[in-house]
């Protein structure tokens, strides 16, 4: 069989490659507020999102042995949720495995059908390709393992084999970006949008939502631009595209801080300045791009509580327990260049755990 790879899949927040954006200075092609721009409306955030729980109770301790399938390992985001996990596993007293699909779906589905044969208790799975592991699922469901997902199904419970998926809280980053980008570059602005180049579902998701709620605050989206590699040079290729299309556009509004950088950078190129960027994940990569100037903003998604929560839920099932369908992790928080320096990273929170 030919091998299928698909990399970046699965999340805004796969950033494959970390920009090393560690300088203080102040790159000035990002904007700041402007003052005489139109405010923007008043719009409050209303979504099915609002009303799941916030992850699981936290279970009786219990020696279960419980996997982590992580879709690309060495991406901080992906990384940080089995860090997480490890440690609520074996705060548990638990045992904790990872397996790292390399952005392979072949590769995945090896991965779960040993799994299942090792007869684990219970797998959270991040899938590159949910259609193709839907037989593997299956199997393992039939074997009697728990299993736990993640942005499975947005707009409802119609999860398949999976016992509970958990949200990361797309469609509220993505209103927390809009609303951000309105007060930057005020309403009746143009801006553009960027995504990758696959159709990952939660990256379309995002990018619907980024449309949405940049329309529902008062901006025009003018165009869109796909990131072909997931990094800064495909971000930067991307905003090339967008901005030579759409030279009015007055900010970009990104499903990564890859890309985010990118596009600054190729404003920086074609001498444009005075736009705003923003991203999302909030990694290290993205903390460090706004707290040095080359973007505006970044929504920090909660990798932490995501990975929390999958230990908890794989063993609240075990125990028999019942569990929601859908829950979300924690809440994501807008980083800005005024808030930057007081910003937890990952690493901070792992530590607070």
């Amino acid at each position: 069989m030919k091998k299928k790879s698909i990399l970046g899949a699965g999340l805004v927040s796969l950033a494959l490659f970390l920009a090393g954006c560690s300088s203080s200075s102040t790159d000035s092609s990002a904007a700041a507020p402007a003052d005489t721009a139109a405010a923007a409306p008043s719009v409050t955030f209303e979504s099915s999102e609002s009303t799941l729980p916030v992850g699981y109770d936290e279970p009786a301790a219990g020696k279960f042995k419980i996997a982590y399938m992580n879709p690309v390992g060495g991406n901080e985001f992906l990384d940080t949720m089995g860090k997480a996990m490890k440690m609520a596993t074996e705060k548990l007293g638990g045992t904790y495995i990872e397996v790292d699909g390399k952005g392979s779906v072949d590769t995945q589905v090896s991965q779960l059908e040993q799994l299942t044969a090792q007869k684990v208790d219970g797998i959270f799975v991040f899938a590159l390709d949910p259609n193709s592991m839907k037989p593997a699922l299956a199997k393992a469901k039939a074997a009697g393992i728990k299993l736990i997902s993640i942005d499975e199904n947005f707009t409802s419970d119609d999860i398949g084999s999976y016992d509970s998926q958990i949200m990361q809280r797309r469609g509220e980053a993505a209103f927390m970006g809009a609303e951000q980008m309105a007060k930057l570059v005020g309403a009746g602005a143009s801006v553009g949008t960027m995504d990758f180049k696959i159709a990952v579902p939660s990256i379309v998701y995002s990018i619907e939502q980024a449309k949405k709620w940049a329309t529902a605050f008062g901006l025009t989206v003018a165009g869109n631009a796909s990131n072909p590699s997931d990094d800064i040079a495909g971000g930067e290729a991307a905003a090339t595209e967008l901005l030579n299309n759409n030279p009015d556009i007055k900010g970009v509004i990104a499903y990564n801080d890859p890309s985010a950088v990118g596009a600054s950078s190729a404003a920086k190129s074609a001498n444009k300045t005075g736009l705003a960027f923003g991203g999302q994940n909030g990694g290290s990569d993205g903390l460090a791009a706004v707290a040095s100037g080359k973007i505006n903003y970044t929504i920090q998604l909660a990798a932490p509580s995501i990975g929390k929560f999958a230990a908890w839920g794989l063993y609240a099932l075990k125990q028999g327990k019942t569990i929601a369908k859908t829950v979300r992790g924690d809440a994501p928080v807008l980083v800005t260049t005024e808030t930057a320096s007081s910003a937890k990273s990952w690493a901070d929170i792992l530590a607070g755990m």
